[in-house]
């Protein structure tokens, strides 16, 4: 079980056809009126409802209380869950430490198109109530897969997936490579970067261009600038595709 907190992300847990099986609600906090038709939804599905005070929903919720709250189940996270096209576009997330960075990976992977997010090697529960939040609900829309990275790259190997690792010591740009078949963009650890194993496997290494007098970006907003350039391109090659169909 985990816990899905705000009325957007039980929403859609609901919407996904996830097993909600309590759900905690105080109608003193609602900010909208289609909280007690949610409720109303869940119930309906089986869920038990139970109704606290306002002090009480406050000390259950982890962020800005805004009256609804649900206990949901689990569901399997193996590779082998995972249904993918002939030509995908995968994020690998290795050993991200912070759920709230987890959650914006979540969000900006359902955000770019990304057909898949594997977590490997995670520090943080994939399912922890930050990431849950941080992903504003998107982790009931996004398929997702954990696995250690020895597995996940066989995985990706067997399945002839370009892996193209964003790493600060990288030579090439992140616009240089060539997105549009299948990818996976793996980007790592928030103060390690990623291990051994990615980068000497890996197809292409990309560094993102930092003008500024910085050396880094957050985890999270180095896979959407990435991720958004392989967008960009499959976007700009659809027809193509479509005249050489």
């Amino acid at each position: 079980m985990f816990l899905v907190d705000g009325f957007r992300q039980v929403a859609c847990a609901l919407e996904a056809e996830a097993r909600v099986r309590e759900l905690y609600i105080s109608p003193e906090l609602y900010l909208g009126n289609s909280d007690d038709a949610l409720a109303s939804l869940a119930e309906r599905r089986g869920a038990v409802v139970v109704e606290l005070s306002a002090a009480a929903f406050d000390w259950i919720s982890g962020g800005r209380p805004d009256g609804i709250a649900a206990v949901v189940e689990r569901w399997p996270t193996t590779l082998d869950t995972l249904r993918l096209g002939p030509t995908p576009l995968l994020l690998v997330a290795e050993a991200v430490e912070r759920p709230g960075n987890l959650g914006t990976i979540v969000r900006t992977a359902c955000g770019a198109g990304a057909d898949a997010l594997v977590v490997c090697d995670s520090r943080t529960d994939a399912f922890h109530p930050d990431v849950v939040r941080g992903s504003v609900g998107t982790l009931f829309k996004l398929p997702l897969a954990e696995s250690d990275t020895a597995t996940a790259i066989a995985w990706l190997r067997k399945r002839q997936v370009r892996i193209v690792v964003a790493t600060p010591d990288a030579d090439q740009p992140h616009w240089g490579p060539n997105y549009s078949g299948s990818t996976a963009i793996v980007v790592g650890n928030e103060r390690y970067g990623l291990t051994p194993p990615w980068l000497e496997g890996a197809d292409e290494r990309v560094q993102i261009p930092l003008p500024g007098p910085t050396d880094s970006l957050n985890v999270g907003v180095a896979a959407g600038i990435v991720l958004f350039e392989a967008a960009r391109q499959r976007t700009a090659a659809l027809p193509q595709r479509s005249q050489a169909g």
